[in-house]
């Protein structure tokens, strides 16, 4: 997730730049997962025993704090497009989204900031 929302970042700072001169609003950035439990410890301070984790969740938590993400989403499992590329045996969320050029993807819990200034 941390390797995502770096390039996530990147990629919405850019576009904030071309956003911000043309007066439009900016794209927010959303965080989804599928992992209850990482969800737990991004939205409710929960702690792990992994101590290899433990810096990536505190970098994701002070960039929540600093207003880089929007919201956080636990999704459904099922509906996670992220899957066809990190499965062996991933699920039809991709397949569906090339065959409709839509995506339905379930959100189990959620945490979003109030509209504020972005970073």
């Amino acid at each position: 997730m941390v390797h995502g929302f770096d390039i996530g970042l990147a990629i919405a700072t850019t576009l904030r730049m071309i956003t911000d001169r043309l007066g439009i609003p900016s794209v927010p950035v959303i965080l989804c997962t599928d992992s209850y439990s990482l969800y737990e410890c991004l939205v409710k301070l929960g702690s792990t025993l992994e101590k290899r984790l433990m810096i990536d969740i505190m970098a994701l938590r002070q960039s929540y704090e600093r207003r880089e993400v929007s919201e956080i989403r636990w999704i459904n499992g099922e509906d996670n497009p992220a899957d066809a590329f990190t499965k062996a045996t991933p699920n039809h969320t991709l397949k569906r989204w090339i065959d409709t050029n839509k995506i339905t993807v379930r959100i189990q819990g959620c945490v979003q900031r109030p509209e504020g200034k972005v970073l």
